[in-house]
């Protein structure tokens, strides 16, 4: 699939202040999954420096740095993506790996350690959902991965929700409603419980063709022997293919978000505004 998106993303502070540096997360990830063929970002007011750069979690980042006061920030995103994954199980689980918890090496371990950080009390309900799912036969990394997908899409609903941050596991479970990133937190933690190593995804999926405006979308990776990571999206009950595009991976999900830096000065008010446009086309 070829994907053209664009994404405006602009803050409003009502006053100048002084920007410090940002951190900008909204460049699709060049990965095994997809291929970026066109990128700019456009920013106002216009960094005094700026440099992209590869962040510990192999996403593509922009760091850029101002001087001056300004009473905005703006970004333009636009580019052009080649989705590569048309099948999600292209993959052969190692025969030896193939129980839960994941059996990693000492190197494996630590590098998956961020991955495997528990997200939920370890006797709450997403902990009681993860043990009901390996007790009724989700007791491999594949089986359990797509058994929590099922369900999830099956018992939680997907709702947009404005306000900022995200809803803690037990409250979704309870609630039985979130968004799509409340959802995706929610599945790290179940993974995680049992030994899966699991992260947090930002990005962009089709969606409704016929809609214009679109939101930024989160979904999650689990690592599966023999497959790598591989995604999961426990809001629309699919297996990552070639209709998604990944911007940021992170176990911790703060270390995803599309724009992190802040300002000196007084705003009693700031505004943040989006809009986002995204096309999907089979490859000419």
């Amino acid at each position: 699939m070829l994907c053209r998106l664009s994404h405006h993303t602009r803050y409003d502070f009502g006053r100048p202040v002084f920007l410090e540096p940002h951190l900008v997360r909204l460049l699709p990830r060049p990965d095994a999954c997809q291929r970026v063929t066109a990128l700019t970002v456009d920013i106002d007011p216009a960094p005094v420096g700026r440099s992209v750069c590869q962040d510990l979690y192999g996403n593509a980042v922009l760091s850029t740095w101002f001087s001056g006061l300004s009473g905005h920030l703006d970004i333009r995103v636009t580019a052009t993506v080649e989705t590569l994954r048309a099948n999600p199980f292209d993959y052969l689980i190692e025969t030896e790996a193939c129980r839960l918890p994941v059996p990693l090496s000492p190197a494996e371990a630590q590098a998956a350690a961020p991955c495997l950080a528990p997200l939920a009390p370890p006797h709450g309900r997403a902990a009681a959902l993860a043990e009901r799912l390996r007790r009724d036969g989700a007791d491999t990394p594949q089986s359990f991965a797509l058994a929590l997908l099922g369900w999830m899409a099956d018992n939680i609903a997907t709702v947009p929700r404005e306000e900022p941050g995200l809803l803690s596991p037990e409250d979704l479970l309870e609630a039985g409603q979130g968004a799509c990133r409340d959802l995706a937190v929610c599945y790290l933690a179940a993974c995680r419980h049992v030994g899966l190593p699991a992260r947090f995804v930002s990005g962009y999926h089709e969606g409704d063709p016929e809609r214009e405006d679109r939101d930024l979308h989160a979904w999650a990776e689990a690592w599966l022997p023999g497959g790598g990571w591989r995604g999961f999206d426990p809001s629309l009950g699919l297996a990552v293919a070639d209709r998604h595009v990944a911007v940021a991976a992170a176990g911790d999900p703060a270390e995803a978000a599309p724009v992190a830096g802040s300002f000196r000065g007084r705003a009693p008010a700031p505004r943040l505004s989006h809009a986002i446009r995204l096309t999907m086309d089979t490859r000419d």
